[in-house]
């Protein structure tokens, strides 16, 4: 369904080392342990390009790391999103998808849309929906929290 993923990507193995750098730093900043899984799952994030699933992350973990388990690299993910290190995006029909968060890739943060018909995961500019998160919050009394949804529709490609 997430047709943009594969394990190769245009970084360099710097920025990609960078990327995992700066994320396990901000673990370390907030006293949280820096396991041998975390670790892994974060290098992963780094080297694979586009929005994994989670099932897609661990094959990648997999290749990288053979002695960590699918369970671990779920049960991780979660914690990474949790703590703010990796942004989980809901999409359509229930998935999940991931990437590193802003601060540890160096680049902005973005929002989301995703094709119906192919599944590809588009990246928007993160300022987008600020008129409506805006107007949500003093009309409605209401958070919106863009970055962890993708809209929905169709890509240029598939209309």
């Amino acid at each position: 369904m997430n047709a943009d993923v594969s394990a190769r990507h245009d970084h360099s193995h710097d920025d990609d080392v960078a990327a995992v750098e700066r994320a396990l730093d901000r673990l370390r900043a907030r006293g949280h342990r820096i396991t041998g899984a975390r670790h892994a799952v974060l290098e992963a994030l780094a080297t694979v390009d586009g929005h994994p699933s989670a099932e897609q992350l661990s094959e990648h973990v997999r290749e990288l790391h053979p002695t960590v388990h699918r369970a671990t690299v779920y049960r991780t993910l979660e914690t990474l999103a949790t703590l703010g290190v990796v942004t989980q995006v809901h999409v359509g029909g229930g998935a999940t998808t991931y990437h590193l968060a802003a601060d540890a890739t160096g680049h902005d943060d973005h929002l989301h849309a995703s094709c119906r018909v192919c599944g590809r995961i588009i990246d928007l500019p993160s300022d987008l929906l600020d008129p409506i998160t805006l107007r949500l919050a003093v009309e409605s009394d209401f958070q919106l929290d863009p970055p962890h949804i993708a809209l929905s529709g169709t890509c240029r490609s598939c209309q």
